[in-house]
């Protein structure tokens, strides 16, 4: 059940997870790795079973109880086994989801433990599978809890005079950030720490993390990721300067540029701007459906606060639909959806403005029938507890597009590519996560991992603060999320559109002439 990180079972990510093979690999392959050992994932069975098991009836704090009311059966042998590797050690998670970077800082680490602590350390590692934020993460990604094993990577412990990340892009530029001391305060957000970029061997631009580390540690940092570029197809690693540079994990990282859509040059068409407000009003499920073909024209401003009794509320939204559809084309219901289909193509094609030019010539929809089916519509929405997560809609791109080409722009860090757009939801600190709603563009102080299950369907992330080497922005770009660090959005109802390529962030009032 304990493997050394040098044998051939340290090489098996089913084994030792993807953390410690990758290592181990590394360790093999002449990287200055430090040694260690592994508790293998089959240790982990029994206790993750239990946990599943103590889950339904008491919640995350009751699973990691069963977890940790176990006792070790293995705890003399890892001691023992432990004591051969120093006084002063650390222990690791290392399961096979962490080969992907969406699971990056998901679970526990341990840091400045005896050779005594490490049965209790092992524990804590697996129970932190079971901590809410990783449970909703598993939720997220659709992994039933306890359905995987999880090993234990134990190492020496350093006392780091820096510490960072380094990244190889595709072209060969290699890419550092760093701190002063552990490089634990730049992967979980905390601190923004300091940049340097290497287009070649020798050649080095950054001049703050110049000073702290030494040119010779960045050469030696960039030497041992081209090395693991060449040799293993790792592209990414977290190190450490302890005497040496060491470095204390690899993995894949995205780095190829995603393809940026254009986005319009010139002045937008203020009718452009009324309908990108209007379609992230009336954003989610049934949009399309019952409330666009109408709404062109106009929304009303507030809706009843309940909805009137029907005992087939789908049938009865798609009544009132027709009737204000009707009445805002001035033809049969029919002919007016499909007016209406063709239209919004239009407004989303190469040149919307002859559909906008209709658009502007609609008749307003009556105000008390289209009260009544926006109240509907939420309660539609209210009673659907399996809804799918939406993912990028057909109106994303268009506002997005709006609001980089009229909102009020910030430059920012990029630290994630890719093009999004959303309501903003303002998260300041863990109690405020069930305040997002899907397709929201995030925006918080710090890139908190706790943020990390909402990515799976948020349409962007933006922080004030921090450095995109944080494990958050690195679970954004495996999952394709643009996300910015280093721009505050301003308070109040906006749409917030992220050009996670250049790093530029725009925001737009909800609020406007709705009537322009």
């Amino acid at each position: 059940m304990i493997v050394d990180l040098d044998t051939e079972a340290g090489l098996d990510p089913g084994r030792v997870g993807a953390k410690a093979a990758w290592l181990a690999m590394g360790r093999r392959n002449g990287l200055p790795i430090l040694p260690g050992l592994v508790v293998e994932t089959a240790a982990s069975r029994g206790h993750m079973r239990l946990a599943a098991l103590a889950l339904p009836q008491r919640g995350s704090g009751g699973a990691r109880l069963a977890i940790n009311a176990e006792p070790l059966g293995i705890a003399d042998e890892l001691t023992a086994a432990g004591s051969r590797l120093g006084e002063s050690l650390v222990a690791r998670s290392s399961t096979v989801l962490e080969g992907s970077g969406r699971w990056s800082g998901a679970f526990s680490s341990y840091l400045d433990l005896t050779p005594g602590d490490l049965p209790k350390a092992v524990l804590g590692c697996w129970a932190s599978a079971f901590a809410v934020a990783a449970l909703e993460r598993q939720e997220a990604a659709g992994v039933e809890p306890g359905s995987f094993g999880m090993a234990v990577l134990v190492q020496p412990a350093l006392a780091p005079a820096a510490g960072g990340t380094a990244t190889i892009e595709d072209g060969g530029t290699v890419r550092v950030s760093g701190v002063k001391g552990s490089p634990a305060p730049l992967l979980q957000g905390w601190s923004a720490g300091h940049d340097a970029h290497s287009p070649t061997p020798g050649e080095w631009h950054g001049d703050e993390l110049i000073d702290l580390v030494g040119r010779p540690a960045l050469d030696e940092i960039a030497a041992c990721i081209r090395r693991a570029k060449t040799s293993l197809d790792a592209n990414h690693c977290e190190w450490a300067l302890d005497g040496q540079v060491w470095i204390l994990q690899l993995s894949v990282s995205p780095t190829a540029p995603v393809t940026a859509p254009a986005l319009p040059t010139g002045l937008v068409d203020p009718r452009m701007i009324r309908i990108a407000r209007l379609v992230t009003r009336a954003g989610g499920r049934l949009r399309d459906e019952l409330i666009l073909p109408w709404a062109l024209a106009g929304l009303p401003e507030t809706a009843p606060d309940q909805a009137e009794e029907a005992p087939d509320p789908l049938s009865r939204a798609r009544g009132l639909r027709d009737e204000l559809v009707s009445e805002v084309w001035g033809m049969p219901a029919a002919e007016a959806l499909a007016a209406s289909r063709a239209c919004i193509a239009g407004v989303l094609g190469p040149d919307p403005v002859p559909a906008l030019d209709r658009i502007s010539g609609l008749a307003a929809p009556d105000e008390s029938r289209a009260r009544r089916l926006m109240a509907l519509v939420e309660e539609l929405r209210s009673k659907d507890d399996a809804m799918p997560r939406l993912g990028v809609g057909r109106w994303e791109p268009f506002v997005a597009a709006v609001v980089l080409g009229a909102g009020e722009h910030q430059q920012g860090a990029a630290a994630s590519p890719g093009i999004g757009a959303g309501i903003r939801c303002h998260i300041a600190d863990p109690s405020d996560l069930d305040q997002f709603a899907a397709r929201a563009v995030i925006t918080s102080p710090r890139p908190i991992a706790n943020l990390a299950p909402l990515l799976w369907d948020a349409a962007g992330i933006v922080t004030a603060t921090g450095s995109p080497s944080a494990h958050l922005f690195e679970s954004a770009r495996a999952l394709g999320i643009p996300a910015v660090s280093g721009v505050e959005v301003p308070e109040g109802d906006q749409i917030v559109a992220i050009d996670g390529h250049t790093g530029l962030v725009a925001a737009l009032t909800m609020n406007g002439d709705e009537n322009v």
